[in-house]
């Protein structure tokens, strides 16, 4: 079953992943930016032996996010600190040294952590004088762990092998999760004609978000709005191609939204978290004549739309104030008893406290089978783990990097010094943020 709604799926859904990034994520004020630390400076933490442990692996985390060139001698002075989830830092930042690495990175024991994984593979296909013979190899191995194939297939596209087109076309039908969103990103940077037949028949073959990003490409390429309805799109494809004409339609600038949105921000999957800010502020009343708080109207817009997702849906709702509190344990299916669960649950809700939004992302990548995020907030993290806003941006790429998760937010009232935030952590994740004054 495909989502609901898809019938207005036009330029808000093409806002998302096929635009550029100026207009994926709406709404920041032009010229403001996250506060981020110098390379220089980054560097000088990482190998300083006068700095505590925590200085140094912050300062590898951070050069592993810019991903700029580094020298050898200066991440190998912390690879005695490179342990556990710091783990995967280390070996990206060894793949930004160049091809004098790579005994290094072989050396490294990456069978418990699959991003380290990852990031070997992934400097391996793009330092090695074989790496493209590596690549096709991996993905053609089908008990490679899955982030180890999906970094195989982006170093090939980073490569600009023509391999990486061929690959991602072959597999969108036979892959799933992760790669299946690798392949239809590595479409997305060269949208071609020879693309259509294979996104028309991904539509028959799956439903949610892998469906609903092949109409969005679909409709990039040709300038159709047609909905997500594989028989009417093989309709006009085979019309075009019998009468000898272009697949094409001239795109009239509609700005049609769909239907099956969170805030103005568009649904494309099946497998949703939605993390709400419940901290005191969200007490606050909205400017309309409503008399909503804040609160009450995000969670009044989640109990409309939950009854609209589809029969296979499995979703979870976070609240989140100091701390995060779940809904449930992990995903769960949507029924008229559920959906009166959650009614309870947000009536309970007290919103109250500070904003640890580190703590709500990292609950919701942790539920496992999440395609997509919704993060609410009307305010700036203020507590928990992390709570400058780019190291909890290099976090999220950690976790996000070969996952292909989307991740959207919604700036309630925030402050404008939170757009550039949660714009970025949009922009850098496939999603939209929209930002409501």
């Amino acid at each position: 079953m495909s989502l609901p709604g898809t019938v207005l799926i036009a330029a808000t859904l093409l806002a998302t992943s096929l635009l550029p990034s100026s207009v994926q994520a709406q709404g920041g004020r032009a010229g403001r930016r996250v506060a981020e630390p110098s390379h220089q400076v980054l560097v000088a933490h990482m190998r300083d032996p006068k700095q505590d442990g925590a200085t140094r692996v912050r300062a590898l985390s951070m050069l592993a996010y810019k991903g700029r060139s580094l020298d050898l001698e200066d991440v190998r002075s912390v690879r005695h600190l490179a342990r556990s989830v710091y783990l995967a830092d280390y070996a990206r930042c060894l793949g930004l040294c160049g091809p004098e690495a790579l005994p290094d990175l072989m050396a490294l024991r990456t069978k418990r952590n699959e991003d380290a994984a990852a990031e070997v593979m992934y400097a391996r296909v793009k330092l090695e004088a074989e790496g493209v013979g590596l690549a096709l190899t991996t993905l053609r191995n089908r008990k490679a762990k899955d982030l180890v194939r999906v970094a195989a297939l982006r170093a090939l596209a980073d490569l600009n092998s023509p391999f990486a087109t061929v690959e991602a076309l072959r597999r969108l039908e036979m892959e799933s999760g992760a790669l299946l969103f690798e392949c239809l990103a590595v479409l997305r940077r060269n949208l071609s004609d020879d693309q259509i037949p294979y996104l028309i028949n991904l539509m028959d073959a799956s439903t949610g978000r892998p469906a609903n990003e092949a109409v969005a490409m679909l409709q990039k390429i040709t300038g159709y709005r047609i909905a997500n309805d594989s028989r009417t799109w093989k309709f006009f494809y085979l019309k075009h191609k019998a009468d000898g004409t272009p697949f094409r339609r001239k795109d009239d600038g509609s700005t049609e939204e769909s239907s099956l949105s969170y805030m103005g921000v568009p649904i494309f999957s099946e497998r949703i978290a939605f993390a709400i800010d419940s901290s005191g502020s969200m007490n606050e009343r909205m400017r309309d004549t409503s008399g909503d708080t804040r609160s009450t109207r995000a969670n009044n817009e989640l109990i409309h739309l939950l009854p609209r997702l589809p029969d296979e849906a499995r979703f979870n709702v976070l609240f989140f104030d100091g701390e995060v509190h779940p809904f449930a344990e992990g995903l769960i299916p949507i029924d008229a008893d559920v959906q009166a669960a959650v009614d309870v649950f947000c009536q309970d809700n007290l919103p109250d406290g500070g904003t640890n939004i580190f703590a709500a992302l990292d609950s919701a990548f942790s539920q496992e089978g999440v395609e997509e995020i919704v993060l609410l907030t009307d305010g700036s993290p203020s507590m928990g783990e992390l709570v400058d806003p780019i190291d909890i941006l290099a976090r999220v790429q950690r976790y996000n990097r070969w996952r292909g998760v989307r991740v959207s937010a919604v700036a309630l009232r925030a402050p404008a010094k939170s757009h550039a935030f949660l714009n970025r952590l949009a922009r850098e994740n496939q999603g939209v943020c929209k930002v409501l004054r």
